[in-house]
């Protein structure tokens, strides 16, 4: 009953466009109240607490390094890279979006600043080139989820503090399924284009590759400075989030010289607004997690689910449903939180890997970016394209068929997210 009546709070805030954080925690005040013997200053300790660990000061960290690479001239020469290895093929400019959004995923840990980043610069040019207008957008929409996945990803991040797994693992286990994914959106570009016709960019010679090369070397050696440090043990995920933010100031300075002193105040703010977002919805999200859990709510819902299916192919196929559901109308950072303590103990019952779990979790959430209606992809979009929203939801259908058929592989092939465990270990 209890379920019922949180989820019933929470539908109805969210149902008349109170920001999801206000509606979690709505509904878990009303859960402390319904809760006998609770008092009212566990709200204020529990919203307090759930943002005291250290693996989540990596979140700021990560968005501060986001902005400072946006700002200093970072996505331009990953553009140029990607260009000089991709351009030449039908379609080029398309790939060379989803290519250079891959590049920037490794370095923002975020879809949104991967849209925006590469997407300022990619949509004039492909709209200059004629490419359509909303298929310019829902591509750049699209190429934005490799964000979450392609390592160091915000989103794997929350889902190790919420469920206890190391970070790291979920880092290195992201890696093909994120490759997997542009993969895929760069032959779906390609056969797209090929029927509507687009134009091939000039084929770029040797000497053109290696000078994009050596002009985006310096952004280029982001991710292997911050997984190397990972994954060679010498830096947490933490540590290696705030080299990363030290490495971009150090680069737009020093080596682009493309920031200047009076842009900082304005990519702090930014980064400390996108931070603030994030981790309110994580404070009222542990709030709410506690409630279900001092009511034993997600033994019961696990118990439901290990009865309904003891498969673990059906299990995993009801979990992604629902997350795909759900993805169409709440933030994928909120969905961790919610969703995790719910539905990691039934998968635990199930003997399903717990790090097998966040990834399939991840490329569900990421994936939700970019349906429609509430798809937080599709708007940073559409504004920086000036593109009607229902223009590019028309357009961005291919690209979701083909991201699910994804989907399907990774939960289905689990060695394709674990080899690498494997191979580290």
């Amino acid at each position: 009953m209890l379920t019922i009546i949180l989820l019933a709070v929470m539908g109805l805030f969210m149902a008349i466009n109170v920001p999801i954080a206000v509606a979690i925690g709505v509904s878990s005040v009303v859960g402390v109240l319904l809760t006998s013997d609770v008092s009212m200053i566990v709200v204020a300790q529990k919203v307090f607490s759930s943002n005291d660990s250290f693996p989540l000061l990596a979140i700021p960290f990560f968005m501060l390094a986001g902005e400072l690479m946006t700002s200093g001239g970072v996505s331009k020469r990953l553009v140029d890279f990607a260009s000089s290895l991709v351009g030449h093929y039908r379609g080029g400019l398309g790939s060379i979006a989803i290519v250079a959004s891959a590049f920037f995923a490794a370095l923002s840990g975020s879809n949104a600043a991967t849209v925006a980043a590469i997407g300022t610069i990619m949509i004039p040019a492909m709209q200059k080139k004629g490419y359509d207008e909303g298929y310019t957008a829902a591509t750049l929409a699209a190429a934005g989820t490799t964000g979450m996945v392609i390592p160091p990803s915000i989103l794997m991040i929350l889902y190790g503090v919420v469920v206890g797994v190391p970070i790291t693992d979920l880092f290195i286990a992201g890696l093909i399924p994120g490759l997997l994914m542009a993969t895929s959106m760069v032959v779906l570009n390609w056969f797209l284009c090929r029927n509507r016709n687009y134009a091939r960019e000039p084929r770029c010679a040797f000497s053109g590759i290696w000078k994009s090369f050596k002009d985006a070397v310096w952004a280029l050696l982001t991710p292997v400075i911050i997984l190397g440090s990972i994954y060679g043990g010498i830096a947490t995920p933490t540590e290696a989030a705030a080299m990363a933010a030290l490495y971009g100031l150090i680069i737009g300075f020093f080596v682009y010289k493309e920031l200047k002193i009076k842009d900082l105040p304005l990519i702090i703010l930014r980064s400390a607004l996108s931070t603030s977002i994030v981790m309110f919805v994580m404070s009222t999200a542990g709030l709410l997690a506690w409630v279900i859990t001092v009511n034993e709510i997600p033994q019961e819902l696990a118990k439901t689910f290990a009865d309904f299916s003891k498969n673990q192919a059906v299990y995993l196929l009801l979990v992604n449903g629902l997350l795909l559901f759900t993805g169409c109308f709440i933030n994928a950072a909120a969905q961790i939180p919610i969703f995790a303590p719910i539905l990691y103990p039934a998968a635990a019952v199930l003997g399903i890997d717990p790090v097998l779990f966040g990834i399939i979790m991840t490329v569900n959430l990421c994936i939700g970016t970019i349906t429609p209606p509430l798809g937080v992809d599709l708007f940073v979009a559409s504004t920086i394209s000036k593109v009607p929203l229902e223009k590019i939801a028309v357009n961005i259908w291919p690209y979701l068929l083909v991201l699910v058929i994804d989907l399907l592989i990774i939960t289905y092939y689990p060695p394709l997210s674990l080899f690498l465990l494997v191979v580290f270990k």
